[in-house]
């Protein structure tokens, strides 16, 4: 074995496995993005009564608040740059005229990118009359970008609109998505207050007192856990959590669990990313005699199970890996750990009824351990004696 390295393993275990959280301060100003789709199929009432509902979401924006505009069909435009003059927004509203079709997807991309420099709370609301047709981004795209650049979207979707997808985005963000039929366009004027309502009643307290946290996984879809309760799946954005240490806890397949105590601060959000390398490993355990206990670094983690595995065959570990019944220890920090098997006193077999190894832990694993032989044998076929420590390994 080589030393150095060895002595390299022991030293930065945690650094290795080490997640950055990031806090980003919580403004009290907010920048909107008002996206509007002006296709075809906008003419007429549609895009008369979206133009009344934009204008007053404008008229009700709170005094130094800014906002834009961008229109979309076949092409993107941005009407009106960020600015706090409404007037000028209102302008470019009223100016809307219709044609082309369907480019949603980037007009969404089009108006992140105009956050991205922009320090105040970041929201886009925007309305579209039908299905995406012709983007360069699509929706797992938009995801990960409204979450690494911390937007809330706000949806609004005139009669047939992708509901799921586009309803999956502003859970996500911590927004909301509007449905209404495409002959009762006049309902828009009351639902852009609302939207707006929402969001100043929703995230705008408190601002210096509460904070949020994200948490985004590679892969997503995974589901997380904080202090033992379920809170969704990734990519999450929970907001209004009061401050103090939160257990997050990020489920993968395979029993793979990440963890990370992480601390919320008023008037911060923390973004965090789990990332399935780094969760907690796996070890599965089964022994001669069956029915051992077993301990890792003095705590008692079950005992083996009777099942009969002929460790003298190939990938004789695939048979323990499927059996449910097989001593499975899940979620261990790699490193070195200090494993104990002790033979219940059912029978004597000879005096030496335990064992114990210094064992380098680095991924999911299998151990055969035989009190008998003092042998202990891996996935990977090597071998050792109990009285040997880690040096199982090649370094």
């Amino acid at each position: 074995m080589k030393i150095g390295r060895f002595l390299l393993m022991l030293a930065f275990p945690i650094l290795m496995l080490s997640q950055d959280v990031k806090y980003n301060f919580i403004s009290p100003k907010n920048t909107f993005i008002l996206i509007i789709d002006k296709s075809g199929s906008m003419s007429g009432s549609a895009i008369k009564d979206t133009k009344i509902g934009a204008l007053n979401f404008v008229s009700q924006m709170r005094k130094g608040d800014n906002a834009a505009l961008i229109t979309f069909s076949d092409d993107i435009s941005v009407n009106v740059p960020i600015t706090s003059n409404h007037s000028e927004l209102k302008r470019g509203i009223n100016s809307i005229s219709t044609g082309g079709s369907t480019k949603l997807y980037d007009a969404l991309a089009v108006g992140a990118k105009q956050l991205i420099t922009d320090s105040d709370r970041r929201i886009i609301v925007y309305l579209t009359d039908g299905k995406d047709n012709g983007s360069n981004f699509g929706v797992r795209n938009l995801e990960s970008m409204f979450q690494g650049e911390n937007i809330f979207i706000y949806g609004i979707g005139v009669g047939n609109v992708d509901v799921n997808s586009l309803q999956n985005i502003s859970d996500i963000t911590g927004g909301k998505f509007h449905t209404i039929s495409s002959n009762n366009t006049g309902k828009l004027s009351s639902i852009y207050s609302d939207v707006l309502t929402s969001f100043y009643t929703n995230h705008t307290k408190n601002v210096t007192k509460k904070g949020a946290l994200i948490v985004k996984s590679i892969p997503v879809g995974k589901v997380v856990r904080m202090n033992g309760k379920n809170a969704g799946v990734t990519p999450l954005k929970v907001s209004n959590l009061s401050p103090g240490e939160k257990n997050v806890e990020v489920y993968f397949d395979n029993d793979k669990i990440w963890k990370k105590e992480i601390e919320i601060k008023g008037g911060y959000t923390a973004s965090v990313r789990a990332r399935e390398q780094d969760a907690l490993k796996n070890l599965w355990i089964i022994s001669k005699p069956h029915g051992a206990s077993v301990f890792i670094d003095g705590e008692y983690v079950g005992y083996t199970s009777n099942e009969i595995v002929k460790t003298k065959k190939k990938r004789w570990y695939k048979k323990v890996v499927s059996n449910d019944k097989e001593l499975k220890i899940i979620g261990i920090k790699p490193g070195i750990l200090k494993i104990e098997i002790i033979g219940f006193p059912d029978f004597d077999y000879g005096p030496d009824q335990k064992m114990s190894i210094d064992y380098l832990f680095e991924d999911d694993d299998i151990l055969s351990m035989d009190i008998f032989k003092n042998k202990v044998k891996n996935k990977k076929g090597k071998t050792l004696s109990g009285k040997q420590r880690a040096d199982i390994f090649d370094f």
